[in-house]
């Protein structure tokens, strides 16, 4: 249970990553706050940037490294039917999207093979 637990987590994130690598649009966006956690590492930041129609758009994105300071510009990708999911373009050229992706295929093999054995042999 806890593999398919770890599985439906990963998941929404990983739907999201594929969505902004099939339609996402890169722009610049502009780091607007740190958001720490345990008050050292900054895990998120809050930015803003322009959507294609010109409207501005604020959202919480996962920090990219190096972090970009406050009022420091960088690479967005964004999704343009769904503005507020983005992602820098760092991690989304990253290999870790494409290790989440082999991780999550890993998981739900395990889980399948566990279901299968508990199911044949009781």
């Amino acid at each position: 249970m806890p593999l398919t637990a770890l599985v439906l987590l990963s998941l929404p994130t990983q739907l999201r990553d594929r969505r902004l690598k099939r339609r996402g649009v890169e722009t610049e966006a502009v780091c607007r706050e740190h958001i720490r956690r345990n008050g050292i590492l900054v895990h998120f930041i809050r930015c803003s940037y322009q959507q294609t129609d010109g409207r501005p758009m604020v959202t919480l994105i996962n920090s990219p490294r190096p972090v970009p300071q406050v009022g420091e510009t960088f690479t967005l990708v964004f999704d343009p039917q769904r503005p507020a999911e983005a992602a820098s373009l760092q991690y989304m050229t990253s290999r870790q999207t494409q290790l989440g992706y082999a991780f999550q295929a890993s998981l739900a093999v395990l889980v399948t093979v566990a279901v299968l054995l508990v199911t044949v042999f009781g």
